[in-house]
């Protein structure tokens, strides 16, 4: 009897996780590229750039560029503080681990954005600009028509799984474009490597931020539905003291790894001839970068190689790669490997838990939360 009822389990087990992860397909088998010439402004190469995609995480880059919009126009402040809520505690990782009605600055939510990419925070960032998620949505979707993003719908300011919410990687170049030329001043967030928030640091997702010479800026993403994402700017310059910048969004990569890696040899093979990832010529740009920097958050109160890999009818020469970029292979695998475990966790929990478990989740996340207690003599 024993028998009898645990293969019918093992059965059932089967047939449900066949249903969920029909809802959450698999990546696709082939990857989005586009490689963009910043000088020129030319599309110098081009791959499945107008086949429909989830962003995941570069959702992202559209919250983070309604808070810049927000900021210019004076609605909001660095300092301005918006009020963690139920739903936003209750969203999936990765987050900050807020507390219901804990109060953050805008920028910190900028920075869990961009560097954490934070679930919770964008949830925070959408309810504190627009009162609620929904009403955010309809002005993301709003903005993307506006930047001429013509194949892009959100239904969420974090990129968790929604198979309405789509894009294509042009348009992802248009909004990354978008917010590189509209707000240069705060492009700098997206280059960032780790921040402390509550005494906790946080290091970036953008794992190729800390490898590859001359990578400027960069957001990730992943679900298992859309694959591994990637955003990156990278920029170097020749003898004379020219400079050549790229851009190269991947979409639908199979690990972060390797999609970091072929960006990397995307973003080498077309700037070759540019070797100096700082020329004497842009120290002075440099050094006036960094007052501006300065001046900006002053404003802000702060609470031996010898691989080829061979995959996907893809080579890269990973010994060039890593020399050039003075990276030992040791430290380059040691940055990757614990991103396996984190990215099978995010697979089974979108194929078989997130949809049936959500709301139960969400309600003993609730209960959990800690109430704030009441000092007497103290109103």
């Amino acid at each position: 009897m024993n028998i009898f009822i645990s293969r019918v389990l093992f059965l059932f087990f089967i047939v449900v996780s066949s249903c969920f992860s029909h809802n959450f397909s698999s990546c696709p088998e082939k990857k989005a590229i586009i490689v963009f010439d910043c000088n020129s402004k030319k599309i110098l190469f081009q791959e499945c750039a107008e086949k429909p995609r989830h962003p995941a995480s570069l959702t992202k880059m559209m919250t983070i560029y309604l808070l810049f919009e927000a900021l210019r126009s004076g609605k909001i402040s660095f300092n301005t503080k918006f009020k963690a809520s139920k739903l936003a505690i209750c969203q999936s990782p990765t987050k900050l681990n807020l507390r219901i009605g804990e109060k953050i600055l805008v920028i910190d939510i900028i920075r869990a954005l961009a560097i954490k990419s934070a679930n919770d925070a964008a949830v925070v960032a959408a309810e504190g600009l627009c009162g609620s998620v929904s009403k955010f949505c309809e002005l993301m979707n709003k903005k993307a028509r506006q930047l001429g993003m013509k194949n892009t719908h959100f239904e969420n300011p974090s990129g968790l799984p929604n198979k309405k919410q789509i894009t294509t990687a042009h348009d992802i170049l248009t909004l990354g474009l978008a917010l590189i030329n509209n707000f240069p001043q705060y492009w700098y967030f997206f280059s960032e490597k780790s921040f402390t928030y509550n005494k906790i640091k946080h290091n970036t997702h953008c794992k190729i931020l800390r490898w590859y010479n001359g990578a400027e800026g960069a957001k990730t993403g992943y679900t298992y539905a859309s694959g591994f994402n990637l955003f990156v700017t990278a920029a170097k310059y020749n003898k004379s003291g020219g400079k050549k910048a790229v851009l190269v969004v991947v979409m639908g990569g199979d690990s972060a790894k390797r999609r970091d890696l072929f960006a990397a040899k995307l973003l080498s093979d077309h700037l070759k001839g540019y070797d100096l990832a700082v020329s004497k010529a842009s120290e002075k740009v440099s050094t006036e970068m960094k007052k501006q920097r300065k001046s900006l958050f002053a404003q802000v109160v702060t609470s031996d190689i010898n691989e080829i890999i061979v995959h996907e009818e893809e080579e890269f020469a990973v010994e060039e790669l890593l020399k050039n970029s003075a990276v030992s292979r040791k430290y380059w695998d040691e940055l990757y490997e614990t991103d396996e475990e984190k990215d099978e966790a995010i697979k089974i929990e979108e194929e078989i838990f997130i949809k049936p478990h959500f709301a139960k989740k969400a309600k003993r996340e609730v209960k959990k939360a800690p109430k704030k207690r009441k000092l007497r003599g103290t109103r």
